[in-house]
């Protein structure tokens, strides 16, 4: 299934680049990636997680985008490809650190990533 562009609302969002974290406090799956829309040119970092905490059928997913500019989107994408193991949440490069890191808070690991305005992004059905 397509994703729904948060910017235009068009099915041309797809993820250019991707790297699994290790879970955090939230999450038990989280993945970080460099997203963008052939329709309308918006790039941003996506972020997906899945927390399977309580209710023993429960499973909770959050798709959220944050907007980047050029120069932000070309140094996610650089970060994520420079990792040996983008789909080993255990591995411990410099890549996976760092972006752990712009997750916890770090803005000044991606600067020209708009943090302030998450969008969700949606399964086009």
């Amino acid at each position: 299934m397509p994703l729904c562009c948060p910017q235009c609302g068009g099915a041309g969002l797809r993820i250019t680049a991707a790297l699994e974290l290790p879970p955090d406090d939230r999450s038990d799956e989280r993945t970080v990636q460099a997203l963008e829309c052939a329709g309308c040119g918006f790039t941003g970092l996506g972020v997906y997680e899945e927390s399977r905490r309580g209710a023993l059928d429960g499973e909770t997913v959050n798709h959220t985008a944050f907007p980047a500019d050029e120069n932000a989107f070309a140094a996610l994408e650089r970060l994520i490809n420079s990792c040996p193991n983008p789909k080993d949440s255990r591995c411990d490069c410099a890549s996976h650190r760092r972006l752990d890191q712009a997750l916890g808070g770090d803005e000044s690991i991606l600067p020209g990533i708009d943090w302030s305005r998450p969008r969700g992004i949606e399964w086009i059905r």
